[in-house]
Order: structure tokens, then sequence, then C-alpha cells
């Protein structure tokens, strides 16, 4: 579910359609991904959020993962993803902007998740099957250059 909060890049196009600009952070650590699991679709999603109106997608990066793990971090930009989606009864589109970080086994061992979110370490394998926006999978691994995509998919 997408919350709307004061200044987020989230915009309703009309009745039956969504646009928003997100940051997506992929906290990695060996040959492992973070994410929330949905246990009813099976569908993994990486931390992450709404950018705000005069915010940068790196410090929306930041933000999000300190609120949602209490870790204070520094995402590299990866790339960038354009996400379409329908729902029953709306379509979506979304901007994501991708940041990949590396965890030490110092910042693993701390992590504090916010009430109400749980994760879990996925393989990379199994991240690359389940992740949502599928594209995401592209990043899980670094690379020297800035890469996009665009992704079509249903939830």
């Amino acid at each position: 579910m997408l919350v709307q909060e004061p200044n987020d890049l989230r915009f309703q196009v009309h009745p039956q359609a969504k646009f928003d600009v997100r940051a997506a952070v992929l906290l990695v650590h060996a040959g492992q991904l973070l994410a929330t699991v949905n246990s009813a679709s099976g569908i993994a999603l990486v931390p992450g959020g709404a950018v705000k109106f005069g915010e940068t997608a790196a410090e929306a990066a930041a933000r999000e993962i300190h609120e949602e793990l209490k870790l204070n971090v520094v995402p590299q930009l990866v790339g960038i993803v354009e996400s379409f989606w329908q729902q029953p009864e709306r379509t979506y589109q979304q901007l994501i902007m991708v940041h990949r970080v590396t965890l030490t086994d110092a910042q693993k061992a701390g992590l504090v998740w916010q009430e109400g979110l749980e994760g879990e370490w996925l393989p990379f394998a199994k991240a690359a099957r389940v992740l949502q926006p599928r594209s995401l999978a592209q990043f899980l691994t670094s690379g020297d250059a800035i890469r996009h995509f665009v992704d079509h998919h249903t939830e």
C-alpha cells in the first residue's frame, strides 16, 4: 500500500492513475539481499519510499533506511527503473532511483526494523525470482555504470 505523506512526490494523475518518484535501496551482504516478502503473494520488496519535494534521491534513500532500519548509510545510486503496473482499479507508474549498499557484518547485526516491518535475507538467486519490480535484480551485483531499465508487470 502506498502511503501519502506531506511533500511526497506522488501524484494522482486521474482517479485511476497514480505516478510517483521513489528511492529504493538494495541492502546486500554476502550474496544475499534484505527484503520484505509478502506471505500471500511471495513478492519481495526492498526498503525505500517516496522522494520528497526538495530532497535528492540519495537523501531520500538514506532517510528511508534510517526510518525503516535505524541504519545510517550513504547509498550509492546504481540505476533507474521506470516501473508500470496495473491493479484491478488503478494504473501505477513509478520512477525508481535505485541505490545499493553493501553492509558490513556489524551493520547487518545492528539492524533494527521499524515497528510493523519485518524482512529476511534472500540469496541473490531467489531474490531475482521474487523481486518486484523484477528488473531490480539487475542491480544485485555492482557495476561501473548507472543502468536504466523499463519494467512492465502486474501485481
